[in-house]
């Protein structure tokens, strides 16, 4: 008998996989990003805002009738209203405050002040003023961003006075933090009892065209190409890390900077990885994150025994074409036959207006690649991305 799961903001490849699990979807979106792809794999769809007063009561309602096993989602801004449905319902899942902690960026920097981990200057800011303190006590470089930001959204690295006009309207809330050196990791990891196991160290690659956001993510690799001890300090920084949030079950994706001090704490997220993280982790490992956060979910995932020895390596490199009308594009089909290409994917056709590359969406598609080692997996994806054919005009 299929489990009744309620998932927010789910994509047809979600509820997809949550019926080849076992899993009967209850679906809630918003009205606006219905699909009807989902609509039709889906008995019940619930088309409403997240944050409506009468969502929880509709769904105490049908929880009666038929029991549902939890909620959950792998979409950043439905985190909390997830963890509040399952709080409402008396469901298993993460708790509400530690999403909140999470999501919160000061925070959570308040969390690990408090337990002395990863120390970074930062401060909340609103006005000129904040972020003249801060500037004079801490200097320039550093990175200003919204507080419950997703993504590289509105990331800003300040270099000077002259990076801050325009940028605060006194409506929204930031934190500024230190500039941190290094190359950036993430990790993906699944918690069972406090025990936290390490599927995945990816090392991501931001955008150097100056044509967009200097934060955009253009290119993932796992694992993460660093030697053996560099490798056992970032496990380690994780598992306290996460200790120390508080982190008991379930998904987290966690990013990092190496910085010449050591590793600290960009951000991290009560969910797996996006960007096709999840293929990167299954292609090196065999565990499939989606799977995994699913189960989870279900009550059916068996707990892990160790980080799992990866093998190979695998790459995905994001196509940010030059902006402009797209008059030509051709190379995909015999792209593909390159031995060690996985899927390359494009979200873009002739006639469409490529975006500068300044949020995901921006991106025209991508190319995964998996092979012996994590150099040659990046190797093929680069020569598909010099190969590629993007004639703008």
């Amino acid at each position: 008998m299929a489990s009744d799961i309620i998932l927010l903001g789910a994509r047809p490849f979600i509820c997809e996989r949550a019926w080849q699990l076992g899993a009967r979807p209850f679906v809630i979106q918003h009205p606006e990003r219905s699909e009807d792809a989902v609509n039709r794999q889906s008995d019940r769809v619930l088309l409403m805002s997240y944050e409506d007063p009468a969502l929880i009561p509709m769904l105490k309602a049908a929880h009666a009738l038929t029991p549902f096993v939890s909620a959950v989602s792998i979409a950043e801004e439905a985190l909390i209203p997830c963890a509040r449905i399952n709080q409402a319902l008396g469901l298993p899942g993460t708790p509400l405050d530690l999403v909140e902690k999470t999501r919160d960026k000061p925070a959570m920097r308040r969390v690990l002040d408090a337990g002395g981990f990863s120390p970074v200057q930062w401060a909340a800011v609103k006005t000129p003023a904040d972020v003249a303190a801060f500037a004079e006590q801490r200097g320039y470089p550093f990175i200003l961003k919204p507080v419950d930001g997703v993504g590289s959204i509105d990331v800003r690295l300040v270099r000077s006075a002259r990076d801050l006009e325009g940028v605060l309207n006194g409506k929204s809330s930031w934190i500024a933090e230190e500039y941190l050196d290094g190359p950036e990791y993430s990790v993906e990891c699944f918690s069972f009892s406090g025990r936290h196991i390490i599927l995945g160290i990816n090392e991501e690659t931001k955008n150097s065209d100056p044509i967009g956001s200097e934060f955009l993510e253009v290119a993932h690799q796992v694992p993460a190409p660093m030697n053996p001890d560099r490798d056992r300090e970032v496990r380690a920084f994780i598992r306290g890390f996460l200790d120390v949030l508080g982190i008991k079950e379930g998904p987290s994706h966690t990013e990092l900077k190496f910085t010449s001090r050591g590793p600290r704490i960009v951000e991290t997220h009560t969910r797996l990885g996006g960007d096709r993280l999840w293929d990167l982790v299954r292609l090196t490992t065999g565990y499939d994150l989606l799977d995994m956060t699913l189960q989870w979910a279900m009550g059916t995932l068996k707990p892990l025994e160790a980080d799992p020895v990866p093998r190979g390596g695998a790459a995905i490199q994001y196509f940010t074409p030059p902006p402009g009308k797209l008059k030509r594009l051709h190379g995909m089909h015999a792209l593909r036959r390159i031995p060690g290409v996985v899927d390359i994917s494009l979200v873009v056709d002739v006639g469409t207006t490529i975006r500068p590359a300044m949020k995901s969406e921006d991106r025209a598609g991508y190319v995964l690649a998996y092979a012996e080692t994590v150099q040659q997996a990046q190797a093929i994806c680069r020569e598909v991305t010099q190969r590629l054919v993007f004639e703008t005009a």
